[in-house]
């Protein structure tokens, strides 16, 4: 039995650009800086390693902020690709809100273009794109990171297990191209966050989420 055809490419200007807005308006939305000023009245951008997501909160201010930034910053992400798809049947949509809701995550408007690495926020937005590659992503992520306790390593890892298994969505025909696209782009920004972890781990520097502090 074939697979159904997927959706056609229809999306105007305008909607893309309204996409495009909205999507990064609410990955920007601060999740992590919120909840440390009132939570531990400090600032998470001077704070650790400067980022503003959940692996930082957890370090700087315990389980509790951040088990709730993780899941801000969840929400930002499955939010923007939610409402992307709500404007649009078009699958160009759900490709620019997922890259733009990370985006905003990581060059948020309202901390003057700081932010995090994009890891959680592109989770929840591919979460509503395809919960298999999300479970796929998220699962490989925390199995790597819970055996090495490097959740740069694990974040990674479950950026380039997205990546692939997406490209191979696309040639079983279940995920349209040019979503396969931004999920391949989203992935290398991800990536491309972690630079200065990368360069830890490559000189056993990198700090590890318990334990020692080094690897």
């Amino acid at each position: 039995m074939e697979s159904p055809p997927l959706p056609s490419l229809v999306l105007d200007l305008p909607t893309a650009l309204l996409v495009s807005l909205l999507a990064y308006v609410i990955g920007s939305f601060p999740t992590g800086a919120i909840i440390a000023r009132y939570y531990a009245h400090i600032d998470l951008t001077q704070t650790g390693s400067a980022r503003t997501g959940a692996t930082n909160a957890l370090r700087t201010m315990g389980l509790g902020a951040g088990i709730i930034v993780l899941l801000g910053d969840f929400v930002k992400g499955a939010l923007a690709v939610f409402i992307a798809g709500r404007l649009s049947v078009d699958p160009l949509a759900l490709g620019l809100a997922l890259f733009f809701a990370v985006v905003g995550h990581n060059r948020s408007m309202f901390l003057k273009w700081r932010g995090g690495r994009g890891v959680v926020t592109g989770l929840g937005g591919l979460c509503v794109i395809s919960p298999v590659l999300f479970l796929m992503a998220a699962l490989s992520g925390c199995a790597v990171a819970a055996s090495t306790r490097y959740v740069s390593l694990g974040s990674i890892c479950g950026a380039v297990v997205a990546m692939v298994a997406s490209f191979v969505a696309w040639m079983i025909g279940t995920l349209h191209l040019v979503v396969v696209g931004y999920i391949l782009v989203t992935g290398g920004l991800i990536i491309a966050a972690h630079s200065d972890n990368i360069a830890r781990l490559r000189t056993g520097t990198e700090r590890r989420l318990w334990g020692d502090g080094k690897g």
